[in-house]
């Protein structure tokens, strides 16, 4: 955390930070294990096959800015999943010299087994909790996800 954001946070809001990174690595934690149990993808992999999903269709230099990687560890990543089947490339309708990077049906079918076994995991641990909590968590996480998708748009 940098000296600047320190300074804007207050105990109680450190605290909470805290308490949220927590449940997040529980959640990483999660999602590492459906994708051991339900893919042969690698860490690295899966983030681009994600990334590609998310954005989509993605030229590689933009790919490549979205994963803070360089350019050419970015397409020896795309030039392997797509070998697998799980990415296209074609030349972009907009520039001959360009390629547009989009994921393929077996590559949909391969997030959604992680997908699907993340959400397992995620429901056994839910279970643990009252419907009440649960509700009230799903609506907090959703604020999250908007703030947090807020906090990127503001650069």
């Amino acid at each position: 955390m940098s000296a600047e954001i320190m300074e804007e946070t207050d105990p109680a809001l450190e605290e909470e930070a805290w308490s949220v990174e927590d449940a997040s690595l529980a959640l990483v934690e999660m999602t590492l294990n459906a994708m051991t149990r339900s893919s042969e993808l690698s860490v690295t992999q899966l983030r681009v096959l994600l990334a590609v999903d998310r954005h989509g269709p993605v030229n590689l230099s933009g790919l490549a800015a979205l994963l803070g990687m360089s350019v050419s560890a970015t397409g020896r990543l795309v030039a392997r999943l797509h070998t697998a089947g799980l990415l296209t490339r074609l030349l972009s309708p907009h520039s001959r010299r360009e390629v547009s990077i989009d994921v393929t049906e077996n590559g949909r079918r391969s997030l959604e087994r992680i997908r699907a076994a993340r959400r397992g995991h995620i429901a056994a641990a839910l279970r643990h909790l009252p419907p009440d909590t649960r509700r009230t968590l799903a609506r907090t996480l959703r604020e999250l996800t908007a703030a947090a998708g807020a906090h990127e748009a503001d650069g």
